[in-house]
């Protein structure tokens, strides 16, 4: 005859075996930086460089996302520079190049930042430079973009509308730094408040973006969502590239959970 306080101990253990079988184990890739990549190309007058981070190399899926396709960037560019000469009859311009420096920072234990600073000369009037920003989720493995994170990222939504409005404001605030006698009623570049690049839609303004934890990347410590432009997007190409900050304070309440966290 078994007791009844053994069959209340196999009933006990049969339930705790079974949480443990249904409980999901959630184990996030290491991210101890291992070497930085480096890819290097020459050609006449040409040289090319690819600089990624240790960060970002240690994530494997990441690294393919970015190398594979920078690489490929880089050798167009590389043929497009030999186009030139060829073209010259010959005898280069002289300065040709490709260089992306890709760069990775935490953001939570969920989050990385991922910023990419490509720049290129093949010939003419100056060279290109753009950004590549976004989030990578380390639980989902994924790229992510801002919509992926807001609570509600329909267009025209009250939380769009306002990040647009914040982002406009941000961006004039930046501009009157550079430049005191600017004026946003002669900017042909950034529209009025609700159209033009800060409609509410967050492909118009939100293509390329950096979760901000407090204490990091900018001078307040705030933090919030820190927002990129390449030449030519919101001004002429003069005056470079822009970076605002969207204060964590007014973007928190907009945020999913998980990203709302990082920002406390």
């Amino acid at each position: 005859m078994v007791h009844p306080f053994c069959r209340r101990g196999a009933a006990l253990a049969a339930v705790l075996l079974l949480a443990a079988c249904q409980r999901t184990q959630v184990d996030l890739p290491a991210t101890v930086p291992p070497e930085p990549a480096l890819v290097t190309a020459k050609a006449e007058g040409f040289e090319g460089r690819i600089a990624i981070d240790g960060l970002i190399a240690s994530v494997p899926r990441l690294h393919e996302l970015i190398e594979p396709r920078m690489r490929a960037t880089m050798a167009e560019v590389q043929v497009a520079s030999q186009a030139d000469i060829a073209a010259r009859g010959g005898a280069p311009q002289g300065g040709y190049f490709f260089d992306a420096e890709w760069t990775g920072s935490g953001a939570g234990a969920r989050y990385l930042n991922v910023r990419g600073r490509i720049s290129q000369f093949t010939g003419g009037a100056h060279p290109l430079m753009w950004y590549e920003a976004f989030v990578w989720d380390r639980l989902g493995q994924r790229r992510l973009a801002l919509a992926d994170l807001l609570r509600d990222p329909r267009s025209g939504s009250p939380a769009v509308s306002t990040l647009a409005t914040l982002a406009r404001d941000a961006l004039i605030a930046v501009k009157h730094t550079r430049m005191p006698d600017y004026d946003p009623a002669a900017d042909g570049f950034i529209g009025t408040t609700g159209d033009g690049p800060f409609a509410p839609d967050l492909a118009r303004f939100a293509g390329n973006f950096q979760l901000v934890p407090r204490g990091a990347g900018d001078a307040a410590g705030e933090g919030g969502i820190e927002l990129l432009f390449s030449p030519y997007e919101v001004g002429p190409w003069a005056e470079g590239g822009y970076e605002v900050l969207l204060p964590a304070a007014v973007v928190r309440p907009l945020l999913k959970a998980d990203a709302a966290k990082v920002l406390e």
